[in-house]
């Protein structure tokens, strides 16, 4: 990602730009076919199950599904070093993992444990997000012999190395509730370019057993970095602008169970100061919140 005079340029990612080279290099020959061949396996993540047999108290019980998951590495406390297949490299790299949220949270009279782990690359490039997995569980029925037998923890569902935030960091992951049966993942996420920087909000919500993203749009945009500023905003033309955005989760009027959401902007556009108001309102049909272009903007454009 790099920054214009007045906005912010995202470019592409390494992978897609080595893919067009290698197809422009490729004009007017014949290339050889290339074979394609089997995926290795991750040498240190158990198969995916949809059941883990565990027991003992809530911490030895999601203990044992990191795991299950991760290898006997894995900790509810603190971060352990691990091996990540990318394949779009084919290689194992080095990363550091590490459970970023964990809330426990009632849906539909059913306890439920919202979890995420969040996977920072070691020797990732400026433009290469982290990865965050996130996992909705629950358990199964207990046998007649209480807690002494292992009994089913269940995984609703999961949503597994979600791209997010910049130089192989996920950035942060919150658990909000945006309706009263809506229990939701608060991903935030940090891109800073030539010129300047950007923040995102995104909502993962739990929605009839299913995890979907209902929501992104913009925490924070700022112009501040360019080079005729020079670290200091008096310097910039017009065209500087520093923008937060505030959010409010109403919670009143539901809408398909979803409350609506109050963004408020505040600070420096190119115009002058800056006062924005948007109510977000869910959409059935769309199954996501209505979001407005002025808050997934990368400049001035549409304030």
């Amino acid at each position: 990602m790099t920054m214009t005079t007045t906005g912010i340029h995202r470019t592409a990612p390494p992978a897609c730009i080595a893919l067009a080279v290698a197809l422009l290099a490729g004009c007017g020959k014949e290339v050889p076919a290339v074979q394609e061949t089997a995926k290795p396996r991750l040498d240190t993540t158990a198969p995916i199950v949809e059941t883990v047999m565990a027991s003992g108290d809530a911490d030895a019980r999601l203990l044992t599904f990191l795991h299950q998951r991760y290898g006997a590495r894995a900790r509810l406390d603190g971060a352990w070093k691990d091996r990540w297949e990318d394949t779009e490299v084919v290689a194992m790299r080095p990363v550091e993992r590490a459970v970023c949220a964990r809330h426990n949270v009632t849906v539909d009279d059913q306890a439920h444990t919202l979890l995420a782990v969040c996977q920072t690359i070691e020797d990732a490039a400026t433009v290469e997000p982290g990865r965050v997995d996130l996992f909705v569980l629950r358990d199964g029925e207990r046998g007649v012999a209480g807690d002494s037998q292992p009994w089913p923890l269940l995984v609703v569902d999961q949503r597994l190395q979600v791209n997010a935030g910049s130089d192989g960091v996920p950035g942060t992951v919150q658990v909000a509730t945006l309706g009263p049966q809506r229990p939701a993942f608060h991903l935030t996420q940090r891109w800073n370019g030539r010129g300047g920087s950007l923040v995102d909000r995104s909502y993962v919500a739990l929605h009839s057993n299913r995890l979907r993203e209902v929501a992104r749009y913009r925490d924070h945009l700022d112009n501040l970095t360019r080079y005729d500023c020079d670290s200091d905003p008096e310097d910039c033309d017009g065209t500087v602008f520093n923008i937060d955005f505030n959010t409010t989760v109403e919670q009143q009027a539901p809408v398909d169970g979803y409350w609506p959401i109050t963004v408020r902007g505040r600070g420096q556009d190119c115009a002058g100061a800056a006062h924005e108001f948007h109510q977000l309102m869910f959409d059935p049909a769309t199954r996501a919140y209505q979001v407005p272009e002025a808050l997934q903007r990368d400049d001035c454009g549409g304030s």
